[in-house]
């Protein structure tokens, strides 16, 4: 049956799967015809055991008589050695839109609260203009963000749009404003997943760059979310503020039975350069926490890093062994784009500052945006535009040279090597 199935995109010779929380899954012609024969069925079609079973654990397809088993994910490996200035896939997978610029928070790092300072905010309608012409380009996920989302009045109503689009939401929320009706509300239009933003389970660490009492609040949601059958997310700012305490807080979400956590390494944001450089974990300390992350048992929570701690990974993993995993570095121009409270848009939110804008959703042809923009296509040559130890690393192809918001911010230059890396420390003056 195919009651988590969202939509079917033809891509190439290639099918795109792509589900309810927002999984994405590519299928050969050949797979293809064989999904549509059988999917709909009610009963396993136990003469393609192997391929179905792989469909039904990657939450495609669901039958009757079959609980699905737990299998490891393959990712795709097409951005893994591209290098060159055409997009991997004919749209972004994922568009983050900032429906607003107000925020209820005065989190310290935060990286949109100067871009996105007095920027006049599209209607209801202007919204809804945009999500449809992303979905027609392509876009399976539509993400939420801000400021703060949940401070839009019509944030229900943009929701159950995306769905009526064929299309998927995801919320990214402080929590403050996201109360057990709100949950319901969203529930009923279609959210299958809301992430939370929280750095530590321990109220001093946590609202020390937040906001006091967040930790708190933080918590108080995952409870309300898990009880209405919503998986949660974790989006986790690492810091020196937090880096020690990052094992035990993988600990709390594990009794929490919080299902993902995303480790991002800090951003600039809004923190003075000085401020930034004393914040910015230490490339040993940070690769060492990974490691030990990687080394924990198979337990909650499925645990993602960001673009920007791809290269700690070179500590924990030989050559052999990142070669078997899914690494690919900064996705700009190929599967995602930001946009602003005002509908400009931006290659990531790491690049919201005005020099990066590409365009804007509500007036220009998104289409042209993302195969001709000047910008983009020069992100997808990220491996040959680098400067500096970079460009020779045997490891470019699984960082792409790191987050180039960082590097900005420490070098100005967007496209200087990535001196939080080990490799390149000397860049960093030891």
């Amino acid at each position: 049956m195919l009651s988590n199935l969202v939509k079917t995109e033809k891509e190439g010779n290639k099918f795109i799967l792509f589900n309810k929380r927002g999984m994405v899954l590519e299928l050969t012609k050949k797979e293809h015809e064989t999904f549509k024969k059988h999917a709909h069925k009610k009963r396993f079609p136990k003469e393609h055991k192997q391929f179905f079973e792989t469909l039904s654990a990657y939450e495609m397809t669901n039958f009757e008589d079959y609980q699905p088993k737990r299998i490891p994910i393959k990712y795709s490996q097409k951005l893994l050695n591209h290098n060159d200035s055409t997009p991997v896939f004919k749209s972004p997978i994922i568009a983050h839109l900032g429906i607003t610029s107000a925020c209820n928070m005065n989190c310290k790092y935060c990286s949109i609260r100067t871009p996105y300072h007095k920027l006049k905010e599209l209607s209801t309608n202007e919204w809804k203009k945009i999500i449809k012409k992303l979905c027609d380009l392509g876009v399976f996920q539509i993400g939420f963000t801000g400021g703060e989302p949940t401070l839009r009045k019509d944030i229900v109503e943009l929701a159950k749009f995306v769905t009526a689009q064929k299309s998927t939401f995801n919320l990214t929320t402080n929590c403050w404003k996201l109360d057990e009706k709100l949950i319901v509300e969203l529930k009923n239009v279609g959210m299958k997943q809301c992430q939370v933003s929280l750095d530590c389970h321990t109220p001093k660490i946590n609202d020390k760059l937040r906001t006091k009492g967040s930790a708190k609040k933080v918590s108080e949601a995952i409870k309300l979310l898990q009880k209405h059958e919503i998986i949660v997310g974790i989006d986790c700012v690492v810091s020196k503020n937090n880096l020690t305490h990052i094992p035990e807080f993988v600990k709390w979400l594990n009794k929490m039975n919080v299902q993902y956590l995303t480790i991002i390494k800090i951003k600039q944001g809004d923190l003075p350069i000085k401020t930034f450089k004393k914040l910015l974990p230490g490339y040993n300390e940070y690769s060492k926490l990974i490691e030990q992350l990687c080394n924990r048992e198979n337990i909650n929570p499925c645990i993602t890093i960001d673009c920007g701690s791809v290269s700690n990974l070179h500590y924990t993993l030989k050559n052999e062994e990142i070669k078997k995993i899914p690494v690919a570095g900064c996705p700009a121009g190929h599967t995602l784009l930001s946009i602003s409270p005002n509908g400009d848009i931006f290659p990531c939110v790491a690049l919201s500052k005005e020099k990066h804008k590409i365009g804007n959703a509500l007036h220009d042809d998104l289409k042209k945006i993302w195969v001709e923009n000047n910008t983009l296509r020069e992100l997808r040559e990220i491996k040959k535009r680098v400067t500096g130890k970079c460009k020779t690393c045997d490891r470019l192809n699984h960082c792409r040279a790191g987050c180039r918001g960082i590097v900005e911010s420490l070098y100005n230059d967007l496209w200087a090597s990535d001196i939080t890396c080990e490799k390149n420390k000397n860049m960093m003056g030891g």
